[in-house]
């Protein structure tokens, strides 16, 4: 999938902290929007003290913040897609809830991050209950992996999950197994929409949730069905991670510009 390129383009808003190491975060989401041909605005929830190697430090911001950057880009910009990515406190999600309501109309992706790629628990369990009973049930598709997606819902299985599920369409991603294959699933309404098998490639890599979700909602924003968004997004994710680099010494980096459609 790609836009084309017009004067003016579609226009994803992402929600997210922000990552030094232009690994994940916002910086991960700049780099899948250029690659699929759609403007990216940011609007910030925390800073992190990161690299490739794990997470040292998260400071949330002031909701009322996040909040002022939120109106001021909606008031200029014609958002066609949002995405939730890292949320960070339990007045940040209330704030995301009330904001989200009156804008029913905007097509929600949610990244439900609560561990970084390293291991490091980035949402207590108040936040995780919030983002499972208030937030959740607003977005058109969620993308937790299967790790995510078991925690949030206290279930032994994916099909299990799914039916726990408190949305609408829901992606579980399969990147933490250890079969040849993986296995990512679609389901809408806890019913099995689509399987998407791709070769699981060896290594650790840094921001695929956040590419893969970013690709989503691109995909959204430029008139795809969440099917089709789904089965784009995928393809490109594993492209990038099939050509990911070492910028450091710890995770490898998805390349979304070398997979651009």
């Amino acid at each position: 999938m790609s836009c084309p390129a017009p004067l003016s383009r579609p226009v994803v808003l992402s929600i997210a902290g922000a990552d030094p190491s232009s690994g994940a975060g916002l910086q991960a989401d700049l780099l899948t929007g250029a690659a699929m041909g759609v403007h990216v605005c940011t609007a910030l929830t925390a800073w992190t003290v990161q690299d490739s190697r794990g997470v040292l430090r998260v400071q949330t911001l002031d909701a009322a913040d996040t909040r002022a950057q939120l109106e001021t880009l909606l008031a200029d910009f014609s958002v066609a897609a949002v995405k939730i990515g890292l949320i960070g406190s339990l007045p940040m999600a209330e704030m995301l809830r009330d904001f989200l309501l009156v804008r029913c109309d905007l097509p929600l992706v949610i990244d439900p991050i609560w561990r970084a790629g390293g291991g490091q628990e980035l949402a207590d369990a108040a936040l995780l209950d919030f983002l499972r009973v208030e937030l959740l049930p607003l977005a058109r598709i969620a993308t937790p992996n299967l790790p995510e997606a078991l925690q949030l819902t206290g279930a032994d299985t994916a099909d299990g999950a799914a039916r726990a599920w408190p949305g609408d369409w829901l992606l579980i991603s399969d990147g933490h197994g250890a079969a040849a294959q993986l296995d990512n699933r679609l389901y809408q309404r806890g019913t099995l929409a689509g399987r998407y098998p791709q070769p699981r490639l060896p290594g650790s890599y840094h921001g695929t949730g956040c590419t893969l979700s970013t690709a989503i909602a691109a995909g959204l924003a430029c008139g795809q069905s969440v099917p089709d968004a789904v089965a784009s997004s995928l393809a490109f994710t594993h492209a990038a991670v099939a050509k990911a680099y070492r910028a450091g010494h710890g995770q490898f980096f998805p390349d979304r510009w070398a997979a651009r459609p």
